[in-house]
């Protein structure tokens, strides 16, 4: 009896870590690797055109825009996020122009800021001629933007 339980015992002694070199085998062939996540992010500045404000005069805008480029594994994702509008070009020859373009543009920036590209910019009224050549020079800056 002895000798067969000192018989199974180094059986069992013997057979286990050949057991645990397979488990541990198996287990590295099936593990999934995680893909490394890479990301890249990129500033412009872009420039729309002057736009004519029918006779009083040009007004252009120019779009901040942070491109965040995501990679994991073959999956790649980009994001654009207008971060600042500025309007270094506008109507200002008379004092009225002055006055309408100081209430409007503020107004207008902050629309661009909370539409992004979705294209939801409202004009503002009793500006409309601004707001018409804000909105032209904007959507060729987003164009621009886009090829960023």
């Amino acid at each position: 009896m002895r000798r067969n339980i000192t018989a199974a015992v180094s059986a069992v002694a013997l057979a286990l870590p050949v057991g645990n070199a397979v488990a541990a085998a198996n287990r590295s062939t099936t593990a999934k690797v995680t893909p490394k996540k890479k990301v890249v992010t990129l500033q412009k500045t872009v420039t729309g055109p002057q736009a004519q404000a029918d006779r009083w005069g040009y007004v252009q805008v120019t779009l901040v825009v942070k491109k965040t480029t995501t990679t994991v594994g073959a999956k790649k994702t980009v994001k654009r996020t207008i971060t600042s509008v500025t309007v270094p070009v506008y109507p200002n020859h008379t004092d009225r122009s002055v006055f309408i373009n100081q209430q409007a543009l503020p107004m207008l920036e902050q629309e661009v800021l909370s539409a992004q590209f979705t294209g939801g910019v409202s004009m503002i009224s009793g500006a409309s001629n601004s707001s018409y050549a804000f909105i032209q020079s904007l959507q060729a800056a987003m164009l621009q933007a886009q090829k960023v």
